[in-house]
């Protein structure tokens, strides 16, 4: 796919997920968070690269801003925000004050993981050192990292604080997780190993949401609806930049399952609603 064709797409993305995403929220308090975290992630991409030099963007990116093309940080709010909306609906009251924020954490780096794999495979960017599918997994991590800091802010209802405590978080547990481990191990191509990890996680993630529904929990159709529209347009960067890699594959499937499994579908919810109730069941306890 051509850089300028994603580049258009990424746009419709935006203003069409934004649009999906107001109409079960306040417009004008996503619109404050969204334009908070754009600025935050410009921050946080920005100090990154220019610090570490892990990674670079294609040349062929337009309206750059310094090191970073606009479009990402327009893009990572959606990813955050809609997953604090998956966090809040599938852990609820359950995830106190503590747990919260490792929790949309954990969620953003397991998105972050197919986007980054499938960007990489595409062109768009390129890590100093290959890790798993082109990406070492300390820059999986480093948008879990930067979520951390961004959900404590907004969980105080201060989205300003977010444009400090997102990146301060990110170059913090960057250089912890990167000197108390991944500059000694997990570097390099990771091989067969790794999609057998991811396999592995998304196996773990099935488990876990089998656990949540069966307490009644889910992600509501009007929740998953953004993540599916940005999804659709990685996945067709895949099948346009590697439809036959086995391993892409394997990882997409890992990631995508368990939201599919965990969205609470329309048409499941009409057919069972128009099941008709047995009116002896009672009377067979």
């Amino acid at each position: 796919m051509p850089l300028l064709v994603f580049e258009i797409a990424c746009v419709a993305v935006v203003a069409l997920t934004l649009f999906t995403m107001g109409r079960s929220r306040s417009v004008g308090r996503l619109l404050r968070d969204y334009a908070t975290l754009a600025v935050a992630a410009w921050v946080g991409e920005d100090t990154c690269i220019a610090v570490y030099r892990f990674y670079a963007y294609a040349p062929g990116w337009h309206l750059r801003v310094h090191h970073v093309p606009l479009l990402v940080p327009l893009i990572w709010p959606l990813v955050i925000l809609s997953a604090r909306d998956v966090v809040a609906a599938l852990g609820g009251p359950t995830l106190g004050p503590a747990l919260r924020p490792i929790a949309v954490a954990a969620l953003v780096a397991f998105d972050a993981s197919l986007v980054e794999v499938v960007a990489v495979r595409a062109g768009l960017w390129t890590w100093a050192e290959a890790g798993h599918l082109g990406v070492p997994v300390i820059g999986i991590l480093g948008w879990g990292y930067f979520a951390l800091g961004v959900d404590v802010a907004l969980s105080r209802d201060r989205p300003l604080l977010a444009i400090a405590l997102g990146p301060i978080a990110a170059h913090l547990l960057v250089l912890a997780s990167w000197w108390g481990l991944f500059r000694w191990a997990l570097r390099g191509a990771l091989g067969t190993a790794s999609v057998v990890g991811i396999a592995a996680v998304g196996s773990l993630a099935v488990a876990a949401v089998v656990a949540t529904r069966r307490r009644g929990a889910a992600i509501p159709f009007a929740v998953a609806a953004p993540r599916m529209i940005a999804a659709a347009l990685f996945v067709t960067l895949l099948l346009f930049s590697a439809p036959a890699d086995v391993p892409l594959w394997v990882h997409a499937a890992a990631v995508a399952v368990p939201y599919l499994a965990a969205t609470e579908w329309p048409f499941r919810r009409r057919r069972s609603s128009a099941v008709p109730r047995d009116p002896t069941a009672g009377s067979r306890r």
